[in-house]
């Protein structure tokens, strides 16, 4: 009986001494090729609007309430969760540090189970993006003896019980991606913006979707409103535009806008009066000639996407220069898509 004591006793101080000698910090990562850019991959990452596109847990409790708060990208953006304790359980997650295009960090925060530091490192590579999603964590911080001394020997199995749910996330996150434009939007100046309407004389007109016909087409209502606005004696209040009304069948079809310091009583001719679009959208600046707008036109399809952003029902380009008075390659146009209801908010 003795003995079998001092057996049991040397077994249990074996088991305390071993351990104490084993790491309490844990480290896991997982990787994967994305056939996307760096800079594509970025935006999804650096925020949390396509998190329930690709999280492996979002499946894993369907019940489980997710909620972002913060900036829509980059430090300080967070997001809460509540689920089932026994599948997901509850805590937050916060951007803490963010270099565009290399390395997200994340600090993570799962109550009463503890915190970890965790987040994405980017490296191009030929166009596409190699991720490595790491966690990182010191499983003895902020707990008492005995679940100091436990928790470190489940260390020995987290990389077994993580790992499989960052393959799964890469696997989705892979999927999300390359099921996205392929468009690349940087180095492309692109901004969400709150519009302020203006008023307006228009002429409403359409021409084929040949980049000559369109410039044919606006110039003709342009004079047509220039010619009114100098008889009438009104003050331009800003840049021409053109306000899309559809683009379909080879059809372009847009109100040509100068916007003006006051409307007047009597119009003439094919002019009309109202307001410019207005409310929240999204900006890209193009630089060059008009007729090469059309990567400007992708790269925004594409930011819009990797943001998870809906177009609304209308969009306009800003002539910001005088074609007359400056050479093509340095004309600049703000091009702003308007976003769908709901959007502003998120």
């Amino acid at each position: 009986m003795k003995k079998a004591g001092l057996v049991l006793l040397l077994l249990l101080t074996v088991f305390v001494v071993t351990g104490y000698l084993l790491p309490k910090r844990v480290h896991i990562e997982r990787s994967i090729v994305v056939d996307r850019p760096a800079a594509m991959m970025f935006e999804l990452l650096n925020g949390y609007r396509h998190y329930k596109d690709w999280s492996p847990w979002v499946a894993r409790d369907p019940q489980a309430e997710f909620l972002g708060s913060g900036p829509d990208a980059g430090v300080g953006a967070r997001l809460s969760w509540m689920g089932d304790p026994q599948l997901v359980g509850s805590g937050w997650q916060e951007i803490v540090a963010s270099r565009p295009f290399e390395r997200i960090d994340i600090k993570l925060d799962f109550d009463a189970q503890g915190v970890a530091d965790t987040g994405f490192i980017l490296a191009e590579e030929g166009g596409a993006t190699h991720i490595t999603w790491f966690f990182d964590s010191d499983l003895t911080e902020g707990v008492n003896f005995l679940d100091s001394f436990l928790a470190r020997y489940f260390g020995l199995l987290f990389d077994r019980w993580v790992g499989g749910d960052y393959e799964q996330g890469l696997k989705n996150l892979k999927d999300f991606a390359e099921s996205l434009p392929v468009a690349e939007f940087i180095p492309v100046d692109i901004t969400r913006v709150e519009v302020a309407a203006s008023n307006i004389l228009f002429v409403t007109t359409q021409s084929s979707q040949d980049p000559a016909d369109i410039i044919r087409s606006m110039a003709a209502a342009y004079a047509e409103i220039s010619a009114f606005i100098s008889r009438a004696g009104i003050a331009i209040a800003g840049q021409p535009m053109a306000i899309t009304r559809a683009w379909e069948e080879g059809t372009y079809q847009f109100d040509a806008a100068i916007p003006v310091a006051i409307i007047p009583a009597d119009l003439t001719g094919n002019i009309q009066a109202g307001q410019s679009p207005a409310g929240p959208a999204v900006r890209a600046v193009h630089h060059g000639p008009y007729d090469e707008m059309m990567p400007t036109y992708e790269k925004l399809a594409a930011y819009m996407s990797a943001h998870g952003l809906s177009q609304g029902t209308e969009s306009s380009e800003h002539y910001i220069s005088d074609p007359a008075n400056m050479e093509a390659e340095d004309m600049i146009t703000h091009v702003y898509i308007m976003l769908a209801p709901g959007d502003s908010e998120r």
